[in-house]
């Protein structure tokens, strides 16, 4: 088994992490973690020796249970921000527009993830595009890159100094 990029020290936690959007009848699919309060692209951390683009079609396939193929990249957010638990989070994430290859449901579902023996608990849900500023969104920036451009190359979003 491959290890996941992530660092933890006393004061930061590190993540090299993939995300995926996915567009259908104008609605993104977007996901909850462990009831976490706020949704976001899907994906997951990057093993070591893994390309980022193999390692969103992986999280895709064992998250969503269908198979994708990368569609184009889009861009990479550096995110500062707090956990759920309150530790403070440095995130590196590369993001990518994927396209079905398999037929998919616009039905809001749960599935339950054995991630290296953690038990995550992923609610997905598909969001009208036209509705996304009624939800908590994170990374804050991608209400607007969805509504406007999915071209957004390097942003870097810190939380803590906004």
């Amino acid at each position: 088994m491959r290890k996941s990029v992530h660092i933890r020290t006393d004061e930061f936690d590190f993540k090299f992490r993939v995300s995926g959007l996915v567009i259908q009848d104008k609605k993104v699919l977007l996901v909850e973690m462990d009831d976490s309060g706020f949704l976001c692209l899907p994906g997951g951390y990057v093993e070591l020796g893994e390309t980022t683009e193999k390692a969103c079609l992986r999280e895709f396939e064992e998250e969503v249970g269908k198979k994708f193929k990368i569609d184009r990249y889009c861009g990479v957010i550096e995110n500062y921000f707090k956990n759920k638990y309150g530790r403070n989070m440095h995130e590196l994430a590369f993001y990518y527009t994927l396209d079905p290859i398999q037929e998919l449901d616009t039905k809001d579902f749960e599935v339950m993830e054995n991630d290296k023996g953690h038990i995550v608990k992923l609610s997905f849900k598909w969001v009208d595009i036209d509705k996304l500023e009624k939800y908590n969104i994170k990374p804050i920036v991608l209400k607007d890159i969805l509504k406007n451009d999915l071209e957004f190359g390097r942003l870097v979003i810190d939380e803590f100094n906004a």
